[in-house]
């Protein structure tokens, strides 16, 4: 009986794992979506060299 007892928690235990995996992954889908949204809206910028010390700049193009 407590093998019986044992299986059964760790059966509840797993769907609630499981149910709360697919929540945490769908709630990352949504905000890998809404980022991508975020930064398409956004302009570009040309990295331009600067000639004395060599580092590259960004330039916003308008």
């Amino acid at each position: 009986m407590p093998q019986l007892v044992m299986v059964a928690l760790l059966g509840t235990l797993g769907v609630v794992a499981a149910r709360t995996f697919a929540k945490a992954r769908e709630h990352a889908a949504i905000r890998l979506r809404e980022a991508e949204r975020a930064m398409a809206d956004r302009p570009m910028a040309t990295l331009v060299q600067d000639p004395v010390t060599g580092v590259y700049r960004p330039i916003r193009r308008d």
